[in-house]
């Protein structure tokens, strides 16, 4: 099984632990500090964080794995109207799933660390039908952040140009989602992929408070 590495409760960025001799015997509890946002907490905070974080990661990645399974293969045309005619300069050729992922993800940071911290944020992946045949064309993901940042959302379109190779179009409106992709998420939302069946009760672990931290510190 891969270490997961602690994060940061705050920031999600990776950090390191270092317990002393105190903390490793049980006299004092071990703490961690973020360089980034220069804020101390406790190791345990880190650890449920970066557990918390790795699992909900894991999961948006076996949901859009699953959803481009059952996306078709499209020629340029047929793709580029399907992901709503964008501009050239605002889509990207990814030559590999893992690829996909980090770089959804690394967009998709606010919901996913809001997710990892308990809050009410989401993170779907569902599919954009056409509308004349009803045939599945492309994979849409939205996220979504929680009130207290201001409930704003982060739409992407994925499709598929050959059996590992996928066309990216981050939306870049100010406005929110498009209104044809929050309907497909509210009417067709994508469930949990269903070859892992202890995602679901290791997700709703991670929802407990815990991952929020309760000793932190600011320096």
């Amino acid at each position: 099984m891969t270490d997961v590495p602690p994060r940061c409760p705050f920031c999600a960025n990776v950090i390191k632990v270092e317990s002393t001799f105190w903390s490793r015997i049980g006299l004092k509890t071990a703490l961690a500090y973020c360089m980034p946002c220069q804020r101390s907490f406790e190791a345990r905070d880190a650890q449920t964080m970066g557990s918390s974080f790795h699992q909900w990661a894991e999961l948006f990645r076996g949901k859009l794995a699953q959803a481009l399974n059952l996306a078709p293969i499209l020629p340029e045309p047929v793709l580029h109207r399907a992901l709503g005619n964008p501009h050239k300069d605002d889509t990207r050729l990814i030559p590999s799933l893992d690829e996909l992922v980090r770089t959804c993800l690394r967009h998709q940071r606010t919901p996913l660390i809001e997710m990892a911290r308990g809050r009410e944020s989401t993170l779907e992946v569902t599919h954009l039908h056409n509308e004349a045949t009803g045939d599945v064309e492309v994979v849409a993901i939205l996220g979504t952040s929680s009130s207290e940042s201001g409930s704003r959302e982060w739409e992407q379109l994925v499709a598929r140009t050959g059996l590992s190779h996928f066309v990216l179009y981050t939306h870049p409106g100010t406005s929110g989602a498009e209104t044809r992709v929050k309907r497909a998420v509210h009417q067709r939302p994508l469930p949990a992929p269903q070859h892992d069946p202890a995602v679901a009760a290791r997700m709703q672990a991670s929802r407990a408070p815990a991952a929020v931290p309760h000793t932190a510190k600011h320096r």
